[in-house]
């Protein structure tokens, strides 16, 4: 049942509209983007936003635990903006890429940003460890 007819059947019946008014949670969830992975960065200038080998590197972690680019958003944004950006996405995981980004969920992740592992090989395998708890959350 579509949910105007719905609205129109509980409107004959006299059924006030404050309680029915869920259906309309329901749509503020549909305009949310649906993702398996929603990885973020703040602005910098060696983001993984540009193509390149940043995005390349980060792309290769991913694929790792098994997701393929489809399957993952990469935004950059400013660390202030973190809340309204999580309110934007449905995703069920989110790895945060920056010092600067605190976690506020079983399912966020942070790690180091691609530019920084490229300079410092000793930081892949805390890394690898995150990837590894977001593959186990991923199942």
């Amino acid at each position: 049942m579509s949910g105007a007819l719905r609205s129109r059947y509980l409107e004959a019946l006299g059924v006030p509209e404050f309680l029915y008014a869920e259906e309309k949670s329901e749509d503020i969830d549909a305009q949310k983007i649906t993702t398996l992975c929603l990885v973020i960065e703040t602005q910098n200038s060696r983001s993984f936003f540009q193509t390149g080998k940043y995005q390349d590197f980060l792309l290769k972690m991913l694929a790792a635990i098994g997701l393929q680019q489809q399957d993952v958003n990469l935004i950059s944004i400013n660390a202030d903006d973190l809340s309204r950006t999580l309110g934007q996405y449905n995703a069920k995981t989110v790895l945060l890429m920056s010092k600067d980004l605190k976690p506020s969920s079983e399912q966020h992740f942070i790690a180091h940003h691609p530019s920084k592992i490229l300079v410092d090989e000793q930081l892949k395998r805390e890394t690898w460890e995150v990837l590894k708890k977001m593959k186990a959350c991923l199942k």
